[in-house]
C-alpha cells in the first residue's frame, strides 16, 4: 500500500512518460511537489519501486519508469570492450542491466559490454558507458562494431570494407584507423547506454557548481527544422526540442516567456505554439526582421495565392523599374547579372500590397541573397570564393527562390496549424543589458542562449547578416550594416583588465588567457561585463521565485577552456539568484564551428566546443 502523496507522485510519473517518452528527473520532481530537496523526491521513488509501483532502470539518463509501460527484457554485460587500443577479449558474465524490447528490437540475441577509452567519442560513446551488442558476424559499412583481431585482441570501432581490406576507424581525430586483411565481426553497437555517475563524478572535483551530465537533451537525428524553424539559416541556433523542453519543465500555458537573446526566433516559435505569450529581443536588425516573420501566423491558402501571383510579375517587370541598392563594394560580393536578377525580385517582393506577406517572402529573397552571392555559403564569416571558381559561379537566382519560398510556404502551413491565435509575440528590437519596455518583475520564465563569445572570434552574426541586410533595406544606410558585430556582446574590448565582476572563475580564466595573450583577454573580458550586466536585468523583469534558464557554451580561448557555466552561476548567485542546476548536452548538429586552429600551425585543431551547458538559476 503507497501513500495519498506518493500516489501523487507516480501519477506525475506516469503522466509525464506518456506524454515525454521518458521519465522526470528527480529535479522535476523536486520542483513539482515543492519538495525541500532532490533526496526527498528519491525518497518518493524508492518508496515506490519497493512497493513494485515503479522500477529504476540501470544507468538511463532519465531512470525512472513505470511499469507496464513497455516491455523490458535482462541483456547480459559480458566484460569490457576497448574504445583505444585491442585489448585480449574475455567475456565473463557478471552482471545485467534491464533495457526495453522497443530500444532494440525484438530479432536477434543481445549481450552487453562497458566501454574503455575514448576513441568512439565523436560517436557519443564514452569511457564508462555501456553498448548494447546484437550478435552477427557480418557488418555493412559504417556500422559500429564489436572487432576481433591479431587472433583475440577485442576492438570496438567503425566498419569500412575499402580496396580489399577492413578498415576499423575510430571516431577520434587523434587516432589512427587500423588496417587488416580480415577481422571477425562479434555484432553491432545498436544502443549506447551513459554511465551518468561516472561522468558525474568525473566534474564534482573541486568546483564549487556540479554539472549533471544528461544525454536526454542531446536529440541527435530529430528533425529540427519544424514549424517555421526551418525558414533561414542562421548561426548557432537554438535546438528547437530544448527550448520546448525548457518551456514545459519551467513554465505553464498562458504565462509570460522573455528570450533575451531570441535570435531567430525558435524559442518564440515554440512559445507560440505552446500557448505562452513571449518578447523576444536581439540587438541584429536581421534577426528582428526573421523572428517577425517566422512568429507571425500566415494562412498558407492566401500565401501561396499571392506567392503565384508573384512568379507572374517577376518576368514582367522591366530593367527600367529596378534599383539595385548602393552598398560597398557590391560589385565584389555579386556579378553583374545577379544583381539585376535579385532587383527584379525585389522589386516584384516590394508591389505585394499584404505587408505580412511581403515581409515574409522577403525572407526566401534573404536566403537568394546569400546561396547567390560571391561568397562560401558555408561560412558564417563574409570569405569570397576562389577566384578559379568565381568564372564557373553562375547561380540560378530565380530557381533559388522559389526552391526556398515554396519550402517555406510548406513551413508556415505547418505553423499556422498550430500556433494558438490566442498567445501573442512582441520583438523587440534593443539591448538586454538595458531598459526595453518590459515592466518589472512581469516575466514568468526567461529561456534564452547567447553568443558564446565575442563576435570576432566566435560566430560573426553580423558578418552572416550584411549582405541580406544590405539587400532588404532593413537599414536605412545599408553601409551601417558592416557595424552589427561591434553592437552585440563582447564587440568592443575592454581598455583594461581591470573589472568588478565577481567571479572567481572568471578571474582564473582570464590570468591564464592573459599571460599568452593579453588582448585577447581583454576580448574576453568585454564579453563577460557585458553578460553580466543582461543578467542584472533579466533579474529585474522576472518575476519572484521564476526561473532563468540560459545555454551556453565553454569555449576555448588560448587553449584556455572558460567555464562559462560556472562563471554564469557565480554572477547570478551574486546579483540574487540561486543556481538550481547546471546539465550538459552534447551539440550533434549545431551550426557553429567544432574545430579551430588555436596555435596557427597548420594541421594542428582543437576542440572549441562539442557540448553545452544548461544553467537554471532561479529569482529568490
Amino acid at each position: 500500500m503507497i501513500t495519498k502523496k506518493q500516489k501523487q507522485v507516480f501519477d506525475f510519473v506516469k503522466a509525464y512518460c506518456i506524454k515525454h517518452d521518458y521519465a522526470p528527473s528527480l529535479e522535476e520532481i523536486k520542483r513539482r511537489f515543492e519538495l525541500a530537496s532532490v533526496s526527498t523526491a528519491h525518497y518518493y521513488v524508492k518508496k515506490l519501486q519497493e512497493a513494485g509501483q515503479l522500477q529504476k532502470e540501470f544507468n538511463q539518463p532519465r531512470a525512472i519508469v513505470a511499469f507496464g509501460k513497455k516491455q523490458t527484457m535482462e541483456i547480459p554485460i559480458l566484460g569490457v570492450i576497448t574504445a583505444g587500443q585491442p585489448i585480449e577479449a574475455v567475456e565473463v558474465p557478471n552482471e545485467t542491466i534491464t533495457i526495453t524490447k522497443d530500444e532494440i528490437g525484438k530479432d536477434g540475441k543481445h549481450y552487453a559490454l562497458r566501454v574503455q577509452g575514448s576513441s568512439m567519442i565523436e560517436e557519443g560513446i564514452f569511457d564508462g558507458d555501456i553498448v548494447v551488442i546484437r550478435k552477427q558476424e557480418v557488418a555493412e559499412n559504417g556500422q559500429t562494431v564489436v572487432a576481433i583481431i591479431d587472433e583475440n585482441e577485442a576492438t570496438l570501432k567503425k566498419f569500412y570494407r575499402e580496396n580489399n581490406k577492413i578498415r576499423l576507424q575510430p571516431a577520434n581525430p587523434r587516432l589512427f584507423p587500423i588496417y587488416r586483411d580480415e577481422v571477425e565481426i562479434r555484432g553491432v553497437v545498436v544502443k549506447i547506454i551513459r554511465n551518468l555517475e561516472l561522468q558525474l563524478d568525473k566534474e564534482k572535483s573541486k568546483d564549487k557548481y556540479v554539472r549533471r551530465i544528461d544525454y536526454s537533451w542531446d536529440y541527435r537525428g530529430e528533425n529540427t527544422k519544424t514549424y517555421t524553424h526551418g525558414i533561414h539559416t542562421y548561426p548557432a541556433m537554438f535546438i528547437p526540442q530544448v527550448a520546448r523542453r525548457l518551456l514545459e519543465t519551467y513554465s505553464k500555458e498562458g504565462d509570460t516567456i522573455c528570450d533575451i537573446f531570441c535570435g531567430s526566433g525558435t524559442a518564440l516559435v515554440e512559445s507560440k505554439v505552446s500557448n505562452r505569450n513571449a518578447y523576444g529581443i536581439d540587438l541584429n536588425p536581421l534577426a528582428i526582421f526573421l523572428a517577425k516573420a517566422k512568429t507571425t501566423a500566415i494562412n498558407p491558402q492566401k500565401l501561396t495565392k499571392i506567392y503565384m501571383s508573384l512568379l507572374d510579375r517577376i518576368g514582367k517587370v522591366k530593367d527600367s523599374e529596378t534599383k539595385s541598392p548602393n552598398f560597398k563594394n557590391i560589385d565584389f560580393w555579386f556579378k553583374e547579372k545577379v544583381i539585376a536578377k535579385l532587383s527584379k525580385l525585389k522589386k516584384a517582393i516590394q508591389e505585394i500590397g499584404d505587408e505580412t506577406i511581403r515581409n515574409f517572402l522577403m525572407v526566401p529573397f534573404s536566403e537568394t541573397v546569400r546561396c547567390s552571392s560571391n561568397t562560401k555559403t558555408g561560412e558564417f564569416k563574409l570569405v569570397r570564393i576562389k577566384s578559379e571558381k568565381l568564372d564557373r559561379h553562375d547561380p540560378d537566382v530565380f530557381g533559388i527562390f522559389r526552391k526556398k519560398a515554396e519550402a517555406d510556404i510548406v513551413r508556415m502551413g505547418e505553423f499556422y496549424k498550430d500556433a494558438k491565435k490566442d498567445a501573442w509575440i512582441k520583438i523587440i528590437y534593443g539591448d538586454s543589458s538595458e531598459d526595453n519596455g518590459v515592466k518589472p518583475s512581469s516575466v514568468d520564465c526567461i529561456i534564452t542562449s547567447p553568443p558564446y563569445g565575442d563576435s570576432r572570434t566566435t560566430v560573426a552574426y553580423g558578418q552572416f547578416s550584411r549582405l541580406s541586410a544590405q539587400w532588404a533595406d532593413i537599414f536605412d544606410n545599408p553601409n551601417d550594416a558592416s557595424g552589427v558585430d561591434n553592437k552585440l556582446l563582447g564587440g568592443r574590448a575592454s581598455k583594461t583588465l581591470t573589472h568588478s565582476l565577481l567571479s572567481d572563475y572568471l578571474n582564473d580564466s582570464l590570468d591564464k588567457i592573459a599571460k599568452k595573450d593579453e588582448a585577447r583577454a581583454k576580448d574576453v573580458l568585454s564579453f563577460y561585463i557585458g553578460l553580466n550586466k543582461c543578467l542584472k536585468q533579466s533579474y529585474k523583469i522576472l518575476k519572484p521565485k521564476k526561473y532563468f534558464c540560459i545555454v551556453i557554451g565553454n569555449r576555448l580561448v588560448k587553449q584556455v577552456r572558460i567555464p562559462t557555466d560556472f562563471i554564469i552561476a557565480e554572477l547570478g548567485e551574486k546579483i540574487g539568484f540561486t543556481c538550481e542546476d547546471i546539465f550538459v548536452r552534447n551539440i550533434p548538429g549545431k551550426r557553429m564551428p567544432i574545430k579551430n586552429s588555436p596555435t596557427n600551425i597548420v594541421g594542428v585543431l582543437e576542440e572549441t566546443m562539442n557540448k553545452e551547458s544548461v544553467v537554471v538559476l532561479r529569482k529568490s
